[in-house]
C-alpha cells in the first residue's frame, strides 16, 4: 500500500536521516508482456479484475502500471549514479514490490523484477560481469530465481520463509536443492528457515557462515538487495523476530563487498512502523554511522543452524570457501566486521517518488 512510502519517508525525515541523503530524480527508464501491462491504464474495473485473476496473488489499478515503471526507474537510476562514483550506495523508497515477478508474468503483487532488470542493465549500461543479489524478505523471490537459473553471473542469495513448503510461494525451489541449474548450477542459494520465530543470531550468522565467504570468492562488482522488512518482529505474515537494529548490521557487512557499490530496494512488510525502523537502519548504515548493538542477538537456534549446515552442503561442491575450516569464515566475518570505515567523498542516495503511491488496492475494502 502507498502507505508504506509515506511512514518509512516520515520515520526517515524525523530521525534526522533524510537530509543527509541526496534525492535522486525517479524518471521511467524502461514486449508483449509489457504492453499488456501498459494496456491496463485503460481498463475498466472489472477488466482489470478478471486480468488480475489470472496471475498469483494479484491487484491491479490504472495506475499499477506507471508506479511499476517508476519503482524499476528508481532503481536504475541509483545503479547508474553508484556505478559512476556519483553517490556511494543507495536505498530506493519503492512500491510496487518487484523480486516475485517472472520475466513475462505478474505474481505476488509484482508487475516488473525491478532488481533482476538492475542486474542486466548494470552488465550492459556500465560493463558489470558479476552482480550479487541478497533477498532478505521474509517470502523467496522465486522471480529473480527464475530468471539468472542457468545464469553465472548473477549470484542470488535468499533467506527466507519456507517451513518445509507449507509457506507461501509453497515450492519446492524455494528449498536448499535449488542450486541452479546448467552454467548456473552453484550460483543460486537457498537458505530456507522451517521455523517461524527466527532471531538476529540467525540471520548474522547466516550472513558470516554463508553469505559471506561465498560473495568474496564471487567477488561482485554490485550487490542488489532486495530489502523486504517483513521478517521484523512485529510483523504478522513474517512472524519472525528480527530487530530493525539487525539490518544494520546486515547492510555493513554487505558494504565490505564489491568495494561498497550498493543498492537496496524496497520490497515487503505488512507492519508500517516494522518497515519504517527496518528502512531507517539500513539508511543509517549506508550513510556510515556506526552499527547498534543488537539488545539480545544470542546464539543462533537449533533450526537455524540445521539450514545453515543444509544449504552449506548443498552449495559446498561449487565454492571453495565453503570446503575450508569454519574458523577461517569466522575469521573473514570479523575483519568484515572490524574493519573501520574509510573516509569518502561520496554519498548515500535515496530515491521515492510521491507518483508511486497513486495505486492501491482497489478489492481491499
Amino acid at each position: 500500500c502507498p502507505a508504506r512510502v509515506s511512514t518509512v519517508m516520515e520515520m526517515l525525515e524525523t530521525e534526522g536521516l533524510l537530509g543527509r541523503c541526496v534525492r535522486v530524480e525517479v524518471e521511467i527508464l524502461l514486449k508483449e508482456y509489457v504492453e499488456l501491462m501498459k494496456s491496463s491504464q485503460k481498463m475498466t474495473e472489472d477488466e482489470l479484475k478478471t486480468l488480475a485473476d489470472k496471475y498469483d496473488s494479484v491487484f491491479l489499478h490504472p495506475e499499477f502500471f506507471t508506479c511499476a515503471c517508476l519503482a524499476v526507474g528508481s532503481v536504475l537510476q541509483l545503479v547508474d549514479k553508484v556505478m559512476t562514483s556519483q553517490l556511494r550506495n543507495g536505498f530506493s523508497v519503492s512500491r510496487p514490490p518487484g523480486h516475485h515477478a517472472h520475466a513475462d508474468k505478474m505474481n505476488g503483487y509484482c508487475m516488473f523484477n525491478h532488481l533482476a532488470i538492475a542486474a542486466r542493465y548494470a552488465q550492459k549500461q556500465h560493463g558489470v560481469k558479476r552482480v550479487l543479489i541478497v533477498d532478505w524478505d521474509v517470502h523467496h523471490g522465486q522471480g529473480i530465481q527464475y530468471i539468472f537459473e542457468e545464469d553465472p553471473s548473477v549470484l542470488y542469495f535468499s533467506v527466507h520463509r519456507y517451513e518445509d513448503g507449507s509457506f507461501w510461494p509453497h515450492l519446492k525451489e524455494s528449498d536448499s536443492s535449488s542450486v541452479g541449474s546448467g552454467a548456473g548450477q552453484g550460483y543460486n542459494i537457498n537458505l530456507p528457515w522451517n521455523k517461524i520465530g527466527m532471531e538476529d543470531g540467525d540471520y548474522v550468522t547466516a550472513f558470516q557462515q554463508l553469505l559471506l565467504p561465498v560473495a568474496y570468492e564471487f567477488q561482485p562488482q554490485l550487490v542488489l538487495v532486495a530489502a523486504g522488512f517483513d521478517s521484523v518482529i512485529g510483523d504478522p505474515k513474517g512472524e519472525m523476530r528480527v530487530s530493525p537494529q539487525c539490518f544494520s548490521i546486515l547492510t555493513h557487512m554487505l558494504k565490505g563487498v564489491a568495494q561498497g557499490r550498493l543498492v537496496l530496494a524496497l520490497e515487503g512488510g505488512y507492519n508500517l512502523q516494522s518497515i519504517a525502523e527496518g528502512v531507517c537502519a539500513s539508511v543509517s548504515s549506508l550513510l556510515g554511522d556506526p552499527c547498534p548493538h543488537l539488545i539480545s542477538p544470542g546464539a543462533p537456534s537449533e533450526s537455524a543452524l540445521k539450514s545453515i549446515s543444509k544449504t552449506i552442503s548443498a552449495l559446498y561442491p561449487f565454492w571453495k570457501s565453503l570446503q575450508t575450516h569454519k574458523y577461517f569464515c569466522f575469521l573473514r566475518f570479523l575483519n568484515v566486521l572490524c574493519a573501520e570505515v574509510k573516509a569518502s567523498s561520496l554519498i548515500t542516495g535515496l530515491v521515492y517518488d510521491q507518483r508511486m503511491m497513486l495505486h492501491h488496492n482497489m478489492w481491499d475494502g
